[in-house]
């Protein structure tokens, strides 16, 4: 099942399970709460020194927070927190997109992937929109450190000791043995 994004086998594991682990251990529900959470972490990430035109370049940029748009001061161009991304156009909100993030990284660290019908029956959406989200989401998450959406949602990436390569059956070893540990305290047996 070894994507093209990945060279090898070990690779697209290691993506994936870094991904799973770096989810919060609380949830995302408790650790977003709200769309304004969700928002705000969007906007934490994506501009962490502020937001920068997508046209110009340019970071003096003023807000129009009814309508949750940027204006940049030097090109006028007006662009949101989602535009020129992968959500931009997207009706649903960031919660929702968060959600299903971590539904991908979930099955994705068992190395499976949601069903179709499944995505379709549990968030009540258009076979053909299941389609497209677990492609377009698929894809983002897919990118160095989960994409927008995976850096978002990942909050503890796990650290790679300094000795060891990444990379390296030892590194995918070093990461199933902290899932392993983790599902045991989890179960309350550690």
């Amino acid at each position: 099942m070894t994507s093209e994004l990945f060279e090898n086998y070990t690779l697209e594991r290691i993506h994936w399970i870094s991904l799973y682990l770096g989810l919060p251990p609380v949830g995302l529900d408790t650790t977003f709460p709200t769309e304004a959470a969700c928002e705000a972490r969007l906007y934490q990430v994506r501009w962490p020194d502020g937001p920068v035109c997508p046209r110009c370049f340019h970071q003096n940029v003023h807000s129009l927070d009814l309508r949750k748009l940027q204006i940049c001061r030097k090109c006028k161009k007006q662009f949101s927190l989602k535009s020129g991304t992968d959500l931009h156009g997207s009706h649903r909100g960031l919660k929702f997109y968060f959600g299903l993030a971590e539904e991908i990284i979930q099955y994705r660290q068992r190395n499976d992937m949601p069903t179709l019908r499944m995505l379709q029956d549990k968030h009540g959406m258009a076979y053909a929109t299941a389609i497209k989200l677990r492609s377009k989401l698929s894809a983002d998450l897919a990118k160095f450190h989960g994409g927008l959406l995976g850096r978002c949602i990942c909050v503890n990436f796990p650290r790679l000791p300094q000795d060891m390569v990444f990379g390296t059956d030892a590194h995918l070893l070093l990461l199933e043995l902290e899932m392993q540990r983790r599902r045991w305290r989890e179960l309350g047996i550690e």
